[in-house]
């Protein structure tokens, strides 16, 4: 997958994660974020494509603990706040402790609101994105 085809990959991965409400929650906070997806490393680390197969849509399957492993190894350099969301989207998905207080005070007001939203949408609110992108300055 290259970056030129990051609106398939986008949605091949919420296709991956429907169905789920923290996969969803994980997906689509790396997707507002905005730095993630776009990373060659990143993809090249963690996220295999699957082409379309008897469902007519493809995925984009994301290993949560390869990225993990990634970023504790000092494999994904990146800022504090890139860090910050890496972890807590690996904490909704997959259960990898964060240490929220430090993670959230490195987080500029969008991107708080975005994580905001993937706390409510990890819990069930589906329209925690809408009240996410009202909110965020």
């Amino acid at each position: 997958m290259t970056l030129a085809n990051l609106p398939h990959l986008v949605e091949a991965a919420r296709a991956w994660a429907r169905g789920s409400y923290a996969l969803e929650a994980a997906v689509e906070l790396l997707v507002c974020h905005g730095t993630w997806l776009y990373r060659s490393d990143f993809l090249r680390m963690a996220v295999k494509y699957a082409p379309a197969s008897y469902s007519r849509i493809p995925l984009a399957v994301i290993s949560w603990d390869t990225l993990h492993a990634a970023l504790c190894n000092g494999l994904l350099p990146c800022s504090n706040s890139e860090a910050a969301i890496l972890r807590i989207v690996l904490s909704i998905a997959a259960g990898h402790p964060v240490d929220l207080g430090p993670a959230i005070t490195r987080l500029d007001s969008t991107n708080l609101a975005y994580v905001l939203a993937a706390i409510r949408h990890a819990g069930g609110d589906r329209s925690a994105w809408a009240i996410a992108e009202r909110d965020a300055p």
